[in-house]
């Protein structure tokens, strides 16, 4: 079973191109499950993703890479035992951190009999947004991309020329080994291309040696 993220920070359009991505899958005859989280203590997208007839899990109250790790992987765990899904989508709270959360996932194995695998780790880049994020949340959106395996810069529609280049040259700062990818959940444009990308391919385990030589180059850059 397959354990696919969809990261980036609030506003990004997570939720809606999750959305889009998870339809594309379901008419290539995947199950798709899709877990979403939030920081506060009501989140609003699970009963929105639900009116598209998807099955969502929210889970509320914490940050699920590190406060409720375990409750992350029991649901994970319920979703396969009872529902058999081919790929689970889960879209992480704004301040979740990408291989945190396959450490989270990896949890699951030991109460079902599937073995976790990592679809590509996507973060969107909100193009519109990208100076007043760089300005305010930084360190979180470094660190978001420097764990990606696809960047997905979002909202190119709306977006100046400007701005969706220098998205591109952030990111390839950040994390150079990243594919970068482009498009709009609100147009559809980039959902087919990220739904093969999570059909067809793999990304590493959970590896704490790697965690922490991202973190080391993360803040050895920022000192």
């Amino acid at each position: 079973m397959k354990i696919a993220q969809i990261a980036g920070f609030l506003g990004s359009g997570k939720t809606t191109f999750l959305i889009e991505v998870a339809r594309e899958l379901v008419s290539r005859g995947h199950r798709i499950a899709i877990i979403v989280n939030d920081v506060g203590d009501i989140n609003v997208d699970a009963k929105f993703i639900e009116t598209y007839g998807l099955k969502a899990k929210e889970i509320s109250g914490g940050c699920i890479c590190c406060q409720i790790a375990g409750s992350f992987a029991t649901t994970v765990a319920t979703l396969y035992n009872t529902f058999k899904p081919d790929i689970i989508i889960v879209e992480p709270s704004g301040v979740a951190i990408p291989w945190g959360l396959k450490r989270a996932a990896e949890y699951s194995e030991e109460e079902m009999e599937a073995k976790i695998e990592h679809a590509p780790v996507v973060t969107l880049v909100d193009a519109v947004r990208i100076d007043e994020l760089l300005n305010a949340v930084r360190r979180l959106v470094e660190t978001q991309i420097r764990e990606a395996d696809i960047v997905f810069i979002n909202k190119i529609d709306a977006a100046s020329p400007e701005k969706i280049r220098r998205c591109e040259e952030f990111v390839k700062t950040v994390n150079p080994r990243a594919k970068i990818m482009y498009g709009s959940g609100r147009t559809n444009q980039g959902v087919k291309e990220i739904a093969t990308a999570m059909e067809s391919e793999i990304s590493p385990r959970y590896d704490e040696a790697v965690e922490q030589e991202l973190l080391r180059k993360q803040y050895a850059e920022g000192q």
